[in-house]
C-alpha cells in the first residue's frame, strides 16, 4: 500500500455491476477520502455508472452511508442502484 493511501473493496450490485463489468473491485484512495470521493472516481471510468449516479445508494461495511462518510483502510463499499421487481 502506498503511503497516505488506504485500500477499500467495492461491491457492485444489479445495474452497477453491469455498468462496471464486474461485481467487485479493489481501489486505493487517499487516506482522507469519503465514500462519495470513491463513487465519483468510479463514475469517471464508466459512463454507464455515471447515468446511475443520482439514484444509487452507498453503503460502508453494511450500513447505508452519506457521501461524506469517512473511510477506513480495508472497508467494504457497496454501490446499490435502485431495483425493481414484483
Amino acid at each position: 500500500m502506498e503511503e497516505g493511501k488506504i485500500t477499500c473493496n467495492v461491491l457492485f450490485f444489479a445495474a452497477a455491476a453491469q455498468a462496471m463489468g464486474c461485481r467487485e473491485q479493489e481501489i486505493s484512495v487517499e487516506r482522507n477520502a469519503t465514500v462519495g470521493d470513491v463513487f465519483d472516481e468510479l463514475v469517471e471510468t464508466s459512463e454507464q455508472l455515471a447515468s446511475l449516479s443520482s439514484s444509487c445508494a452507498l453503503a460502508v461495511d453494511g450500513q447505508i452511508a452519506p457521501r461524506e462518510s469517512a473511510l477506513q483502510d480495508g472497508c467494504t463499499i457497496a454501490i446499490l442502484p435502485p431495483v425493481s421487481g414484483g
